[in-house]
């Protein structure tokens, strides 16, 4: 019996090897990578190569007469691929990456306008990067190369700036500019090994893709245009999905070739449907079915391809990870005070909506982070806004019991600010011109929102900071002051009041006290087709911060429409009588 153990065990141990020994072989022999290409214009390129394929690439790239496993399949290297890279990086860097390509998804945008002369379009695509996607790029950058950091944010500033002082050729010659700083920065904060990794290059590409298609669901309504920069966004990201994706697979093996043919088929039957102007079901379908294909050839499944949406909260806590803790904290506080504002006006319903925000779409990404170290005080915390504040809500409960409990939750917020970072990290502040005012309300903001007071990017300073902004009116020597708040973009008055009634010679005062950045942008008679010119622009208030105020006198009679450049769905209304 004993004998008989013994030849069983080595028969297992010798099959185990055997086995060991042909999965090495078929690694060696056919595994996936990337390797450097020829760089473009738009940046730099790698394409999918087997390294049998690398090795004869020069000889006969055609010929597999010489290749040790003889035919290896498309669906061996799907299983290659799939076992080896999905671990290979980091899901956030997949997501930085995405939003670089996203910001030359603008340029390429802001291009083909100034070059029709839509100067109002080519602006609003220069400075969605600086609103909507620097905040998310900023720590990771700084925290890499803080020289570059500032670098790209006047880079992007100084693109934005010459969109009116420019003709098409001048300002093609800066947005070049802009790319290959774009470039510098994607080679200094994602590792060659990722950039060299098929699996991480496609994320991207469907990253991208899974964009556009939020963006074309807002662009479309109804089965009509309805925002056009939205529109744009959604032909931008396409547009750079398609570049990564031709930029990966632009030397394959010769079996891939017809995936990659179907997948650039999808491509083209993507812009028609988007140059068409398609209904939303067709376009997700079009879009679902190509991050499929995409996934299916690297052996995945669209989740897994989609990273970007998950895994980097498992990480463990780093600098990075503190300060972005840090800019809940705050957001959780501004949601607050707008919360206790706003039920102050007996607005119920939002009031509710706010505290509601305040803790499923803020504090619950921070809960872990907390509880590290600190568990009864995530736990007391959690409770005060999940259930607390939002009860005393439902039962219409006095304005003070509401502001006791918004009192008592930033209380333990401050506790919770000292336990994630006992010395406050450097911001990175730059040379942005803030006031104490909105270091004191935002010292600073998600990720997930618009450019943060914070950033070092220096924007133009539109505010009067000798005005009082504290009353609804005041006399002047020109007139009378009132006030417009700009609130949330999904209010029903994002501006408020709207329309405004003043007089000749009154100045009107517009202050954000949203957490994201708003503009006060004329817009004639429809937002949607940004129909001022630069120069008949009557309201421009460039990129307004958190707690910032741009003010205007109106000297003549007339009604004046405006909107939110960044958020065109927000528009409002002064009118001026004699």
């Amino acid at each position: 019996m004993e004998n008989r153990i013994n030849k069983l065990k080595w028969g297992k141990l010798i099959a185990i090897s055997i086995g060991i020994s042909a999965i090495a072989l078929i690694l060696s022999s056919s595994s996936l990578s990337l390797i450097p290409y020829p760089k473009t214009n738009n940046g730099s390129a790698y394409a999918i190569e087997t390294e049998n394929n690398s090795s004869n690439r020069n000889s006969n790239s055609n010929s597999n007469s010489n290749r040790t496993m003889g035919n290896v399949t498309a669906d061996t290297i799907k299983k290659t691929s799939s076992s080896t890279s999905k671990s290979s990086f980091d899901s956030k860097l997949v997501t930085f990456a995405s939003n670089i390509e996203k910001i030359k998804g603008h340029i390429e945008q802001a291009i083909l306008n100034k070059k029709i002369g839509n100067d109002s379009l080519a602006e609003a695509h220069t400075l969605h990067p600086i609103a909507e996607i620097f905040s998310d790029i900023t720590i990771q950058l700084a925290d890499t190369n803080s020289d570059l950091n500032q670098t790209l944010s006047s880079s992007l500033n100084k693109l934005f700036r010459t969109v009116r002082n420019s003709t098409a050729e001048q300002f093609a010659t800066e947005a070049n500019h802009t790319n290959k700083v774009l470039d510098r920065t994607i080679n200094e904060v994602v590792p060659s090994s990722n950039r060299n990794n098929s699996t991480f290059n496609l994320s991207v590409v469907a990253d991208l893709l899974n964009t556009a298609k939020g963006e074309y669901g807002e662009a479309i309504q109804n089965g009509k245009l309805s925002l056009i920069v939205e529109y744009q966004d959604a032909k931008g990201f396409i547009s750079r999905a398609e570049s990564v994706f031709n930029q990966t697979s632009s030397r394959i093996e010769t079996q891939m070739v017809p995936k990659v043919q179907k997948i650039n088929t999808m491509f083209s039957d993507l812009n028609k449907a988007v140059d068409n102007k398609s209904d939303t079901t067709t376009l997700d379908a079009l879009i679902n079915n190509t991050i499929r294909e995409i996934a299916q050839t690297i052996g995945l499944t669209e989740n897994q391809l989609l990273v970007s949406q998950g895994e980097a909260a498992a990480t463990p806590a780093t600098e990075e990870s503190k300060k972005k803790s840090l800019q809940t904290v705050a957001n959780v506080r501004i949601l607050l005070n707008q919360t206790l504002e706003v039920y102050k006006a007996q607005n119920y319903v939002k009031a509710e909506n706010l505290a509601t925000k305040a803790y499923l779409e803020n504090y619950e990404n921070i809960e872990q982070d907390i509880a590290k170290f600190d568990q009864p005080l995530e736990k007391t915390i959690e409770v005060m806004l999940r259930e607390d504040l939002r009860h005393a809500i439902q039962q219409k409960q006095p304005v003070e019991k509401i502001a006791q409990i918004i009192g008592n939750i930033n209380n333990n917020l401050v506790k919770a600010e000292n336990l994630l970072s006992t010395s406050k990290p450097e911001l990175g502040l730059g040379s942005m011109n803030i006031t104490d005012a909105q270091l004191t309300a935002a010292t600073m903001t998600p990720a997930n929102q618009t450019l943060s007071t914070n950033s070092s990017l220096k924007m133009t300073n539109h505010t009067n900071t000798n005005t009082n902004t504290n009353t609804n009116t005041s006399s002047s020597s020109t007139g009378y002051k009132k006030k417009v708040s700009i609130t949330d973009e999904e209010s029903d008055k994002p501006f408020n009041p709207s329309p405004l009634s003043v007089k000749a010679g009154d100045t009107v005062i517009w202050r954000n006290d949203d957490v994201e950045i708003h503009t006060v942008t004329s817009s004639g008679n429809s937002s949607s087709t940004f129909a001022m010119t630069n120069k008949n622009r009557e309201l421009d208030s460039g990129p307004l911060n958190p707690r910032q105020t741009f003010e205007h006198t109106f000297e003549k009679p007339g009604n004046y429409n405006y909107f939110c450049m960044i958020h065109p769905s927000m528009t409002g209304e002064v009118v001026v009588d004699k």
